[in-house]
């Protein structure tokens, strides 16, 4: 197993960054960092992270945008007595992958706590409950890990809708 040391730098996705060779094993997600990512930044609509070693090769990213979760949508031992709106706001996690190279050494996990701590700062910011995740079937029991629950929702073959409470997850 290897360890993320002082060579990995997580910074915001730029021009510069070196993302052609990035092959996490998903199209959509090699698609997404390759394409869209730096556009949809530069749009505001989200912002995305890289893990980059000292010789400039990606090992991950992920992308966090706001959300919001709609009350019906959650547990009822999760909604909040008395709050007066149909949706709660709420932090996504939009996107997260690790190159084939990198996987099942723990840099997913250093990227699920480097988000984290942007969530958090973001959440003591602007407000937000709740994370969402809309989740690959093959990636919900590492989300699990960390407390993320189904969505009380259809959910499709491929995408299962997830959600944390973040209060009672920082709270713990």
């Amino acid at each position: 197993m290897q360890t993320i040391s002082a060579d990995w730098k997580l910074h915001r996705l730029t021009s510069e960054t070196q993302v052609s060779d990035f092959d996490c094993g998903d199209e959509d997600l090699n698609d997404f960092i390759k394409s869209d990512a730096l556009k949809n930044q530069n749009d505001w609509l989200s912002v995305t992270m890289v893990l980059e070693n000292s010789a400039g090769k990606v090992a991950g990213f992920y992308t966090i945008t706001p959300d919001t979760l709609h009350k019906g949508r959650i547990a009822k031992s999760d909604k909040i007595g008395d709050y007066p709106y149909q949706k709660y706001p709420a932090i996504k996690l939009a996107r997260l992958a690790v190159d084939k190279v990198y996987q099942h050494q723990g840099f997913g996990k250093e990227l699920m706590s480097e988000f984290f701590v942007q969530a958090w700062q973001a959440v003591t910011t602007e407000g937000g409950r709740f994370i969402t995740i809309d989740a690959k079937n093959d990636a919900v029991s590492f989300y699990q890990q960390y407390g993320f629950v189904s969505a009380l929702e259809k959910s499709t073959e491929s995408i299962i809708p997830l959600y944390l409470d973040f209060y009672r997850y920082y709270n713990r």
